[in-house]
Order: C-alpha cells, then structure tokens, then sequence
C-alpha cells in the first residue's frame, strides 16, 4: 500500500472507533457496530500508528522503538495486549476494563491486526531516504 492509503486507513479506522465509542456511550443497541466494531479497529489503528506507516516522517518515538520495531513484533504486542483486556473480563468483569468475556472479540483482534499486516508484507514502503527504516 502506499503511504496515502495507510493515512486513509489511519482516518477511517479512527472515525470507525469513535463512532462505536459514540454509539456506546449513547447505550445505542447497533448490532456490529457496537459489539465488534471497536475490536476489530483499535488493534488495527494502534498497529497503523506503532509502526508509523500513516505518516511521510515516522521519526523514532518511543512507541516506535518498541511496539513497532517490526511488523511481526508489533502484531504479536497489539493482540497479546488485546487479548488479556478481554480474558481479565473472565475474572474482573467490572474491573479496569468493564464488561462481559466474548470470544468473538479474539477473532476481531486478530482479524484487523492480520489485515494490517498482511497488507504491510504484500506492499511494504519503501525507506524515506535518508530516514529510518520502515
């Protein structure tokens, strides 16, 4: 993909995930948009964004160093991060992260993450010259 369709992806991921947040704070019942929607999109835009692919200057944040420092690594963190969000719902249902234990939710993480990162394999960027590697 180029680095265009990556921002598209990066904007349209966001409005995706504040509108399921908007429609949950609403206690609007929408199907998939309220029950999938943001765990199919977060993982995405968080490995869109840890790996710095929406922007021409990706510079070397924190972030970058470390959950981005390959696209392997940065799928792997984001999902295993995902996923024990959603497996402490098993045993702290009203604790820091609310609600009920979906295994559904697993697959939407890994859905969004292997859509990213199979795109990035199939069409990786190419350095900036002169700036780090992507």
């Amino acid at each position: 993909m180029r680095a265009r369709a990556w921002r598209a992806a990066f904007y349209l991921l966001f409005v995706a995930m504040v509108g399921a947040g908007v429609l949950s704070v609403l206690h609007i019942r929408g199907g998939f948009f309220t029950n999938h929607l943001a765990d199919l999109t977060i993982p995405a835009w968080l490995y869109i964004a840890s790996r710095g692919l929406h922007t021409r200057n990706p510079g070397r944040t924190l972030i970058r160093r470390t959950v981005g420092r390959s696209a392997e690594f940065a799928a792997v963190s984001l999902f295993a991060a995902s996923a024990a969000t959603e497996v402490s719902q098993l045993f702290w249902p009203h604790g820091v992260f609310p609600g009920r234990f979906d295994p559904l939710d697993l697959v939407a993480y890994a859905a969004g993450l292997l859509a990213c990162y199979a795109a990035e394999r199939r069409f990786p960027l190419a350095p900036e010259p002169g700036g780090p590697p992507r």
